[in-house]
């Protein structure tokens, strides 16, 4: 019995399809920001990916009715620009052989629906406060490098690893000779969603993929986000105040 399932609702119907992952992790990012996309652009949900390797727990959601963990699969067709398919869930797995398993799967889904590029999306921790977030971006061939160097994604970084299904599916796909790119954005890390970070991403996002989309729903909660990260600093200040903050810790990447 497999310990991961793709279950699809319906054959996707896309052509040559940019394949989009985005899932939980450091804030949030990843996932926040494909949800985003899904749901702004009313991309058809086509299918799910459920495994023994999440973490044994079930969603509460605001109605109290719980929820499995699971992975979502949509579709979007255009005429205009090529389509998509988008991977977003509230769960990566939770072990090693988990993550590897994971990321298998979906790489041969990826094949199956003829993408011929993988585009992942997370988050990098700094531990300090980030003002201006960065994209950084990692990619699997110099081609691919230059294909992206006019949209603002900086590869001059200090990035060692990629943790998580982002990573590895990068990885995969470079060894299968599948253009891929994973895009980073830049965070404190101790916040468990940054909706900064995650609108600076959708910019990029935006553009590489020929999107349009609307962030007012975004307005509110980055707002609010910089009214926690403001208490967090000053509350540190007061706690060190002799600190170096040149010497924060790096949080790296996870997930």
């Amino acid at each position: 019995m497999d310990k991961t399932t793709i279950n699809l609702e319906k054959e996707p119907e896309v052509e040559n399809p940019v394949f989009v992952e985005g899932l939980a992790g450091i804030g949030h990012i990843g996932r926040n920001t494909v949800s985003y996309i899904a749901d702004q652009t009313e991309a058809e949900q086509i299918g799910e990916i459920k495994s023994h390797h999440f973490p044994p727990h079930t969603v509460i959601n605001d109605d109290a009715t719980v929820e499995v963990i699971k992975n979502k699969l949509y579709q979007l067709q255009r005429d205009d620009a090529r389509d998509l398919i988008l991977l977003e869930g509230n769960a990566q797995a939770s072990t090693p052989e988990g993550h590897h398993e994971v990321a298998g799967k979906v790489t041969e889904l990826a094949e199956d629906v003829g993408s011929n590029e993988i585009l992942t999306i997370g988050g990098y921790g700094t531990g300090e406060v980030v003002e201006k977030p960065e994209v950084f971006g990692a990619v699997t061939t110099e081609e691919v490098k230059e294909k992206y160097s006019d949209h603002g994604i900086e590869f001059e970084h200090d990035v060692g690893q990629i943790v998580g299904i982002s990573g590895l599916l990068i990885g995969n796909a470079q060894e299968r000779g599948i253009n891929g790119i994973c895009l980073l954005g830049e965070t404190p890390g101790f916040l468990l969603s940054d909706p900064k970070s995650t609108e600076k991403v959708l910019e990029t996002m935006e553009e590489i993929l020929e999107l349009d989309l609307d962030y007012s729903d975004l307005d509110d909660k980055v707002e609010e986000s910089q009214e926690v990260l403001k208490k967090l600093q000053n509350l540190k200040k007061k706690q060190n105040p002799e600190e170096d903050q040149s010497q924060g810790g790096d949080l790296g990447y996870i997930g």
